[in-house]
Order: C-alpha cells, then sequence, then structure tokens
C-alpha cells in the first residue's frame, strides 16, 4: 500500500537541503518512490510503501540540514590584513 506523508523538519531550508535531503532518503530508504517539496516552510512530501518509518526519515532529513549549516550555511569571515595572530 502506498502511503503520502507531509512531514515538517525544524530548521530545513528547501533551497539548500532539499537535493541533499531526497538523494539520503532515496538512498537510505528503498520504500520511498518519491521525495516532493512543498511551498510550506521546512516541509516535505513523502510517497511511500510499506513499511513507513517517519521517526527515521526525520532524523535522516535533520542530520542533512545540520550538517549543510556545519558545512556552509555559516560562513566566517576573512580576517584583515592588519590583524595579527596572538595564538603564539
Amino acid at each position: 500500500m502506498q502511503r503520502l506523508c507531509r512531514i515538517t523538519v525544524p530548521g530545513l531550508s528547501m533551497k539548500q537541503d532539499f537535493e541533499a535531503a531526497r538523494a539520503r532518503l532515496m538512498r537510505d530508504f528503498p520504500t520511498i518512490e518519491e521525495v516532493i517539496a512543498t511551498t510550506a516552510p521546512e516541509t516535505l512530501l513523502i510517497l511511500a510503501s510499506d513499511p513507513v518509518d517517519v521517526r527515521a526519515w526525520q532524523e535522516t532529513i535533520r542530520s542533512v540540514s545540520t550538517a549543510g549549516a556545519r558545512s556552509g550555511r555559516f560562513r566566517l569571515t576573512a580576517r584583515g590584513p592588519g590583524h595579527r595572530d596572538h595564538a603564539a
């Protein structure tokens, strides 16, 4: 039996996280047939066959979203030419 599940994950960005989240869900869960972005904030639609494991899907999406935040969403600014490193 196919099911359509709507999942909202706080912190998920459709612009920055969707492609990675979709690829990871499709790879890790063979019962998932399609992942669809929505216009609702932080929300995906997932078409899947039984068994449905919504908690595992949410954890996977959170890990992708968190990884995205660490790898590029928050960037450190470059130090100016007059900056001296006091670590020595």
